[in-house]
């Protein structure tokens, strides 16, 4: 007669395991574990792209305070060459766009886009005399 190790093995396992209370598990902590991390690691990519935005966007707003002060000098005087030429110069220099370029009196009104990988961001920037 010959006997079934395997099948009788599984059976005083299990019956081992209930006799102390045991209990196997049944996998869904892995999956718990799993879906966690999976939330966690999209939450961490959420904040990493919007604060790399947010930088982006502060980083472009400087670029226009420094075309249009650039501009404005340039009306003044101060700096030689055509206003929105020197604007577009800062911009381009620091990988922006000049979309527009107006001058009223001493007043010169700037904006500048830039592409980024996710979005186009834009800022805009008026800068003048400062007796005025």
């Amino acid at each position: 007669m010959r006997i079934d190790y395997q099948a009788n093995a599984g059976a005083d396992f299990f019956k081992t395991l209930s006799k102390f209370n045991w209990r196997l598990e049944t996998g869904s902590t892995a999956v718990i574990s799993l879906i966690f991390i999976s939330s966690l690691m999209l939450l961490v990519l959420a904040v990493t792209l919007a604060t790399s935005l947010a930088h982006g966007n502060t980083r472009l707003q400087v670029v226009a305070d420094a075309a249009s002060l650039s501009a404005a000098d340039t009306v003044r005087g101060l700096v030689s060459g055509i206003p929105c030429e020197n604007a577009e110069r800062i911009a381009v220099s620091n990988g922006a766009f000049l979309d527009s370029c107006r001058i009223v009196g001493t007043d010169v009104s700037i904006r500048v886009t830039k592409f980024t990988g996710v979005t186009e961001l834009s800022a805009s920037s008026v800068a003048g005399s400062p007796n005025e």
